[in-house]
């Protein structure tokens, strides 16, 4: 993700110096070639503003409604869920030990990555976002913390891969005795 972003100031700092006797040329040398990742418009932010909101009301059907069906989420701490179904139970679950949940000083950026800075990393439309997040639990316990998310688009305009890098330490202390 750092070189995602380290592409991305890159992208938005490359000075175009030609001249114009030769402005035909580099335009279609600019054409074929891309830069590594371009800033989108406003297309994702609904939707990816929904999926927070969402959650936020505890409502994790609405969540996960424009997930694809075998959408995968990764935690920053390794865990993966695959499927549309798991992610759904897994933040039901979340609220059963929730009280309020609020989400707060949202930063979000949408991006088109246009080629893979390692290969494995996918290309397409992304919305990176980062939030402050302030959550009482069912024992009373409140925590804050803050969390940053990357999120996929498919071709087909679906969420298919989130992975969120979260300190869940600070989380699992607040509800260690909510657990079974």
């Amino acid at each position: 993700m750092i070189l995602l972003i380290a592409f991305l100031f890159t992208a938005c700092n490359n000075e175009n110096k030609t001249t114009d006797a030769t402005t035909a040329g580099a335009d279609t040398a600019a054409t074929a070639k891309q830069a590594p990742v371009e800033l989108l418009g406003d297309e994702l932010n609904a939707t990816s503003k929904a999926i927070w909101e969402n959650f936020s009301k505890g409502d994790a059907d609405a969540m996960t409604a424009n997930f694809d069906d075998n959408a995968r989420m990764n935690f920053s701490g390794g865990d993966t869920l695959v499927g549309k179904k798991a992610i759904t139970d897994y933040y039901k679950g979340r609220w059963k030990i929730l009280e309020t949940l609020k989400f707060s000083d949202e930063i979000w950026l949408p991006i088109k990555a246009n080629q893979s800075p390692n290969g494995i990393t996918q290309t397409g439309k992304w919305m990176l976002s980062w939030h402050r997040v302030d959550a009482k639990y069912k024992n009373g316990k409140s925590i804050t913390f803050w969390v940053h998310n990357a999120t996929h688009f498919s071709d087909a305009g679906k969420v298919d891969f989130i992975v969120q890098y979260i300190d869940r330490h600070p989380i699992i202390e607040a509800t260690k005795d909510l657990m079974k």
